[in-house]
């Protein structure tokens, strides 16, 4: 955590929660400060979003036909299991 100026602490209140624009000298970026909750929401909706992207893709994979049977699945996962124990073995 770090303590504000007294002019970013001013502005966060004049934003009543809504977003400031922050500039950093000698910092060619600039950031924006936002309510943790606002923060916490925005990133649950971008991982819901992300994960309906992936079902989609999945139920494309499927209805084009792209599938294994399970056993052979579970072959490759036993085998890239077994490959990552030994990678780890040898470090």
């Amino acid at each position: 955590m770090i303590k504000l100026s007294e002019e970013a602490a001013e502005a966060l209140k004049a934003a009543k929660g809504g977003p400031i624009a922050v500039d950093v000298p000698g910092f060619d970026h600039r950031f924006a400060v936002i309510d943790q909750t606002e923060y916490d929401s925005a990133m649950a909706e971008l991982e819901l979003q992300k994960n309906v992207a992936l079902i989609r893709e999945g139920i494309a994979d499927v209805e084009a036909g792209r599938t294994f049977p399970l056993d052979e699945s579970m072959d490759r996962v036993r085998e890239i299991l077994l490959l990552r124990k030994a990678d780890d073995a040898l470090r």
